[in-house]
């Protein structure tokens, strides 16, 4: 049987809730010295919750890494994406530092909470990105600079009024800056056009103040206009989950993984299931 073949037959299994693919999951990582076997292996994992058997596999895969520049930015991200963001920086450190290698960097060292230093790698970013602003009014928060985030965040909302994670951006900055019924207020305001993207907006703003009633309802509304909205069906599986309804949460973070594979959106469901 080749690869793809067993991961669909697992995945099956996993849906399903057969037990015992753990084995079959360490045969394919040890059968199959390519890194991407492995790193769909340790995807596997994050959904059965085997640590033991996902720090096995890590160390296969860290022990044979590719040689070739592509290859080794392709696992670092997919490591990135897995929460193993301290690997894929061991991976990124011995690059040379071109601005695609700089971004990734700085993501890892924010998942790392070592933010100066992410600030500072970002700092070093020649053709900063829309998304690199959004990264740093993330630190700016993360490191009590409130009034920078949001006025950084602001800024980029005045240049990209409609962009969505501009918008959500800025309602976080304004929610941690301890504003959030200004974060409240703009995205009820947003909620006129009707639009899948204000519904999720308003969703998450009612996911963070804990209302996670109203938040499915909004995020339900936003799927209808869009079923493959990603943030909503984030904040959708979440409700689901804090509500105890892990199977159906774990529907959803199956979708969001078909709809973008290895989207950290699909394991922040996950989590919220094992809580």
């Amino acid at each position: 049987m080749d690869a793809d073949k067993a991961f669909e037959e697992i995945r099956n299994d996993i849906a399903r809730g057969a037990p015992d693919v753990n084995d079959r999951i360490r045969d394919l990582a040890v059968g199959d010295a390519d890194p991407m076997t492995r790193i769909k292996c340790l995807s596997l994992l994050k959904v059965v919750g085997d640590d033991g058997l996902s720090k096995e596999i890590l160390g296969m895969l860290m022990g044979s890494l590719p040689e070739g520049r592509e290859d080794l930015v392709q696992v670092a991200g997919a490591l990135r994406g897995l929460e193993y963001p301290a690997n894929a920086v061991s991976i990124l450190e011995s690059m040379d530092e071109d601005d695609s290698i700089l971004r990734l960097t700085a993501l890892c060292l924010m998942d790392l909470e070592e933010y100066e230093e992410a600030r500072s790698v970002l700092s070093k970013i020649s053709q900063p990105a829309p998304a690199d602003r959004v990264m740093l009014t993330e630190i700016l928060s993360s490191l009590g600079e409130h009034g920078k985030a949001v006025d950084t965040a602001a800024e980029l909302l005045g240049e990209m009024p409609r962009e969505y994670g501009v918008r959500k951006a800025y309602v976080t900055a304004l929610i941690l800056a301890g504003r959030g019924k200004e974060a409240a207020k703009y995205a009820r305001a947003g909620l006129k056009d009707k639009s899948a993207d204000s519904n999720a907006l308003a969703a998450y703003v009612l996911l963070v103040d804990g209302n996670t009633k109203a938040a499915a309802g909004y995020a339900t509304r936003a799927l209808n206009i869009d079923n493959r909205h990603i943030s909503a069906m984030e904040t959708l599986g979440i409700c689901l989950a804090e509500k105890g309804e892990v199977d159906k949460a774990r529907i959803v973070a199956g979708a969001i993984n078909e709809i973008s594979p290895g989207d950290r959106a699909a394991l922040r469901v996950l989590s919220r299931c094992r809580q």
